[in-house]
């Protein structure tokens, strides 16, 4: 059913985790599950980022089994099959890939190829093409980047080879390197208001840092929390069974929200009650009302 859109060998090893190392789906994954846009005979994660284009107001989602262009209206489902450019060499991208729009028909992002025909990382690229062609712009070859934020005029990423949280005010050509906890982060958000307010998660624990990364500390037990933050009163979490919860302080303070039916992989807001949810195997949900209720945008 569809409805409507409302609106390296330790960091080898940390890499992998990240592309393909994540622990077994959950209960709220015992569903049945379509593997029209996941490959679920590989290890998780299924899907990688989850984004809206203003220019036609399309949904973007990447997975372990390529990068899809989603209309929910006409109910239409687009391969974006890309090309990564770095010097002479070039090589085709689309699965494993790491999104964030930065304007329409722009993206930012990273990844690894799907040949070849480039290192295996990508390091930080864009697109001025929705995504046909991307231009690498730094650390080819040294930066898997697992999720781009771009708030407060600076980048924000975590790069999963140095278990770092790198800043950038330069639009992606030079970063600061801040470590992050011990263990792969799957998550993480920047608060609205203070761009040294980071909260970030593990498979097990949410995070805080106050100082732009520089330190952390824990501050909620929580299995595969994901994480939105499109207001100061409106932060959200959804963990692996499925459950949402909202913090209207910033992580001090969580009331229970609504729930899911699944396991809840990305999400995008779209304001501060207005969010989308991908779930493991591509389904979007949305919510209207601060997560309370959910319908299907999308089902693959």
């Amino acid at each position: 059913m569809r409805r409507g859109l409302g609106t390296a060998a330790l960091l080898a090893a940390v890499v992998l985790a990240g592309c393909g190392g994540q622990t077994a789906d959950g209960p709220a994954a015992a569903a049945t599950r379509s593997d029209r846009l996941v490959d679920f005979s590989k290890k998780p994660p299924y899907v990688n980022a989850l984004d809206l284009d203003p220019k036609d107001g399309s949904l973007l989602l990447t997975t372990n089994k390529g990068f899809w262009r989603i209309d929910p209206k006409a109910d239409t489902v687009e391969r974006v099959r890309g090309t990564a450019q770095a010097g002479p060499k070039s090589a085709p991208v689309g699965t494993f890939l790491e999104i964030k729009v930065a304007g329409p028909g722009r993206y930012v992002g990273s990844g690894h190829p799907d040949t070849k025909g480039l290192p295996s990382y990508l390091g930080y690229m864009e697109s001025d093409d929705a995504g046909k062609t991307w231009k690498i712009l730094s650390r080819l070859g040294t930066a898997d980047l697992h999720k781009i934020v771009l708030l407060h005029g600076k980048l924000y990423a975590f790069d999963a080879v140095l278990g770092a949280m790198l800043i950038s005010g330069d639009g992606g050509r030079t970063f600061t390197e801040q470590f992050t906890p011990r263990g792969l982060i799957i998550d993480f958000e920047v608060d609205p208001q203070d761009p040294d307010r980071i909260l970030a998660s593990t498979d097990q624990e949410l995070f805080r840092s106050t100082d732009g990364g520089k330190g952390w500390r824990g501050v909620a037990p929580g299995e595969g929390i994901r994480l939105a933050w499109p207001a100061p009163d409106a932060l959200y979490r959804a963990e692996k069974d499925g459950t949402v919860q909202r913090s209207r302080d910033g992580g001090g303070q969580w009331e229970p929200a609504g729930e899911v039916p699944g396991e809840p992989y990305k999400f995008k807001a779209t304001g501060p009650e207005t969010l989308l949810l991908a779930l493991s195997d591509g389904t979007v949900m949305e919510t209207e009302n601060g997560g309370r209720s959910w319908t299907e945008a999308f089902q693959p």
